[in-house]
């Protein structure tokens, strides 16, 4: 028989657009910003098996996730024997099963097309507070999951296409705001049945077994992809180590590593040399890590390429359990996002000197989020803002640092704009500008600027929880760049600074205190000397460096009146 490539091409870009189509369906329809205005969500479908076909735009901290959600799930359903209807939604955030954090709840939808499991439609998302012992449900403080929220197994949130009032009173009833919670979870819902609706379509107009066809057929262009990407990348073994600040009760901060393998047909990263799991919320499990080396996979071999289970198959993690990597219950996982950055960061680099090409000196990092909750005097209604920021990057063999982009795991998430802040919280934006007091990493290429945001609390009394990293040990620098600076957080009150640092659970913000998130500068790729003196004039004219900085650090006589490089004094200088 005769394969039908045209419309079996046609399908397989259907499936990448219901996938996106899920993605803008969830943005119009959620009731926190986290969702609709930072993209702290994913959705995906895979098939019936639950491999990855499809995932829409998101963090890329799900890359590797989605998949590992629909086989967790369809497990649960058979092995708890909770039952199987065509309109049946299940929800889910036990993080040993799925990875992240409570916070992060997952619902997914077995797809039936006329009695007939076709695919398994997935989404998952950062809901802003599920109980536990601080607002927002994370926080620098707990020593076991159960301080962190409600632990939520495989359940029915929709049982024969109708709401499953029981479970969806439970979740609400554990949460600081419900009603938020809720209308999250329904946006999700519906972004689910849209997928329903159009794989159905999908069905009718080619036949169920053209659009399998199609769905095997997406996960062969992803192995042979992967091979391909592979076979182009130089061979060999690297290691990288790096260190997180000690949280309260440990006696020293964590060594971490990483071993990366790179043959022409596996991409193999060994973290057997790490920490066991310690009772501080920075755990990890094991699905999180594996997303951290998805992320880094995909960057150093295709960041555009369509991603699905045939991609993925090139990896293998090496990580024991019981570890701070491959945490088992009931280590507390709250702020998992640092250490799982901090995987993509090791891999990162290690293989930054090695492909230049696809990687930049060492970035901030940190997710630098904080959580500030109060009671909205405007409406009398409890409120909980939560957010990550952006912060330097790090200078590349070839380009400066990117200014206030997002961590590296973040990458498709945004900021909240500042309307949205104060039409919807009562707080003040007071500043929003380029982080110049903590600087950034010099060199031949040098980093790019942090950010400083400034938060005067207008509620009576607000609550703080914030847990970031980089606070002592800043951004790695490349061939000789500089490091860049670190992440961390100032309490302003009548003037005077009351608190810095990078770590805080149930702080007290009074009414017209100044909470200033500031995110470190990226590190310098190559030695400051050997950066074009006419880039320094540029950075001069654009306020980004002073005219001593220039001649102290990148060796660049500035003629301050006609806004010229002095070069000979320049040459004399840097021949010194």
């Amino acid at each position: 028989m005769i394969k039908d490539t045209v419309s079996i091409r046609i399908i397989k870009s259907s499936l990448d657009n219901i996938a996106k189509e899920m993605f803008w369906a969830t943005v119009k329809t959620a009731k926190s910003s986290i969702i609709y205005e930072t993209f702290d969500f994913a959705p995906a479908l895979t098939n019936a098996d639950g491999d990855l076909i499809s995932i829409g735009t998101g963090i890329p901290v799900f890359l590797g996730v989605m998949p590992i959600i629909a086989k967790a799930v369809m497990e649960d359903i058979e092995k708890h024997n909770l039952g199987l209807t065509p309109g049946d939604i299940f929800v889910i955030n036990d993080p040993y099963r799925i990875s992240t954090h409570l916070n992060d709840v997952a619902l997914a939808m077995p797809i039936f097309y006329k009695d007939e499991l076709i695919a398994i439609g997935t989404i998952r998302g950062h809901v802003n507070d599920v109980g536990g012992m601080n607002p927002g449900s994370w926080g620098p403080d707990a020593t076991e999951i159960f301080q962190e929220g409600l632990v939520i197994p495989t359940s029915h949130f929709y049982k024969d296409g109708k709401l499953n009032t029981e479970v969806v009173r439970l979740i609400l009833h554990n949460s600081r705001i419900p009603d938020f919670v809720y209308g999250d979870l329904e946006a999700f819902a519906a972004a689910l049945r849209y997928a329903y609706g159009r794989l159905n379509e999908l069905c009718d107009k080619y036949g169920v077994e053209l659009v399998r066809e199609a769905m095997d057929d997406r996960i062969d262009d992803g192995r042979i992809m992967a091979k391909n990407r592979l076979k182009e990348l130089k061979k060999g073994e690297f290691f990288a180590e790096e260190r997180i600040e000690k949280y309260e009760g440990m006696d020293e901060d964590l060594r971490i590593t990483a071993k990366i393998k790179i043959t022409d047909d596996k991409f193999i990263v060994d973290f057997t040399d790490n920490p066991p799991q310690v009772k501080a919320p920075i755990n990890t499990t094991y699905a999180g890590v594996y997303t951290a080396v998805a992320t880094a996979f995909t960057a150093v071999t295709d960041p555009h390429v369509a991603l699905n289970q045939g991609y993925l198959e090139a990896l293998e993690v090496i990580c024991p359990e019981g570890t701070l990597f491959n945490a088992l219950s009931p280590a507390p996982v709250s702020c998992y996002w640092e250490t799982t950055f901090y995987a993509v960061d090791l891999i990162w680099k290690a293989l930054a000197p090695h492909f230049p090409d696809k990687f930049t000196a060492g970035h901030f990092l940190s997710v630098v989020s904080e959580t500030l909750s109060m009671m909205d005097p405007r409406d009398n209604k409890y409120k909980i803002l939560c957010e990550p920021n952006p912060g330097g990057w790090g200078g590349g063999i070839d380009k400066d640092g990117e200014t206030c982009l997002v961590s590296v795991a973040d990458g498709e998430t945004y900021c909240h704009p500042v309307e949205v802040i104060e039409r919807d919280y009562p707080i003040r934006v007071e500043r929003m500008s380029l982080n110049f007091d903590d600087g950034i990493g010099h060199g031949a290429h040098r980093g790019g600027f942090g950010m400083r945001k400034d938060y005067r609390v207008l509620a009576d009394e607000a609550n703080m929880v914030c847990s970031i990293n980089r606070i002592q040990y800043p951004p790695w620098g490349v061939e000789g760049g500089e490091d860049g600076s670190c992440n961390h957080i100032v309490v302003i009150r009548d003037g005077k600074d009351i608190w810095d640092g990078g770590r805080a659970s149930d702080f007290t913000i009074n009414k017209g205190d100044i909470v200033s998130i500031r995110s470190g500068g990226g590190a310098g790729w190559g030695g400051p000397s050997e950066r074009d003196p006419q880039l320094v004039l540029e950075d001069y004219k654009n306020g980004l460096v002073s005219i001593e900085e220039a001649k102290e650090v990148y060796k660049v006589v500035i003629d301050s009146n006609d806004l010229s490089v002095e070069l000979e004094a320049t040459k004399k200088l840097r021949n010194e």
